[in-house]
């Protein structure tokens, strides 16, 4: 029996989760594997504390028990949030949490947010492992990343 995978959004409190999953994420893709972690850490945490603190990043943590499994992030355009677009990004789920709807639960609760601050546009850069999520999700190929008009759908 698995035990369930709950959805919450993230605060600062929540830093040092983001991380390390961002981590994973990075241990996975990096096409080495190795880094400097602890340089890595100190990285992410000045790229994402300030603005998830200052709301200009929102996250969302999936957790199994006490343990995260999987997030998501939506940043605003720009600091002054005044283009109306936003951007997913963060997005990973631990390989044994995959499978079972986290990252489109992931997925929905940034594109609901997304309503709520009146965004027009979302975009992306979706591995392909997770672009049926998103194509599901109602966002299209353009360029190099993916978008979804808010203010068509």
């Amino acid at each position: 029996m698995t035990e369930a995978v709950r959805v919450r959004r993230a605060g600062p409190a929540d830093l040092d989760a983001i991380i390390g999953l961002r981590i994973d994420f990075e241990r996975i893709t990096r096409d080495s594997g190795s880094f400097d972690e602890v340089l890595r850490r100190a990285e992410i945490a000045s790229l994402l504390g300030p603005d998830l603190a200052e709301g200009a990043l929102v996250c969302w943590l999936a957790e199994s028990g006490r343990r995260a499994v999987a997030q998501a992030a939506l940043r605003r355009c720009g600091r002054a949030f005044a283009c109306g677009e936003g951007e997913i990004l963060n997005v990973y789920t631990v390989p044994a949490y995959r499978g079972r709807g986290t990252g489109t639960a992931l997925a929905n609760a940034a594109i609901a947010e997304a309503r709520c601050l009146g965004m027009s546009r979302l975009r992306l850069q979706p591995t392909e492992d997770s672009r049926r999520i998103y194509e599901r999700a109602g966002f299209r190929q353009r360029g190099g990343c993916m978008i979804f008009d808010l203010e068509r759908s």
